[in-house]
């Protein structure tokens, strides 16, 4: 059995750890706040409250229309889109044929949004 030798000015008794403030915070509130973000992201994560729509979803109601030599996207635009903003409708037919440009080949099949 192995014995110790203490000095005069050493006690036996146990050190005892006194924590300052950043202690504290390292040995209680870093835990605290792992264990609350966790709970949060499982509480969100589980209360997801996306659900399944029973009906159809409207779509924009349009004309096909083929393309003739000389017309124009802004003419198309002017001459069926009579209810909307002729920039709007211009955009919107773009999006609508996936259009990049702004040039039309004659016999190309547009779809035109039309006013309800």
């Amino acid at each position: 059995m192995a014995t110790t030798a203490l000095d005069k000015d050493q006690n036996s008794t146990p050190m005892r750890i006194k924590l300052n403030r950043r202690g504290w915070v390292v040995l209680v509130g870093i835990p605290v706040f792992l264990l609350t973000l966790a709970a949060t992201f499982f509480v969100t994560m589980f209360s997801n409250s996306v659900m399944a729509s029973v009906q159809q979803p409207t779509g924009v109601e349009a004309v096909e229309v083929t393309v003739l030599p000389g017309d124009t996207l802004w003419g198309l635009a002017s001459e069926f889109s009579e209810g909307y903003d002729m920039e709007s409708a211009v955009r919107q037919i773009a999006e609508l044929n996936s259009l990049e440009g702004s040039t039309l080949q004659a016999g190309q099949t547009l779809y035109i949004p039309v006013a309800e």
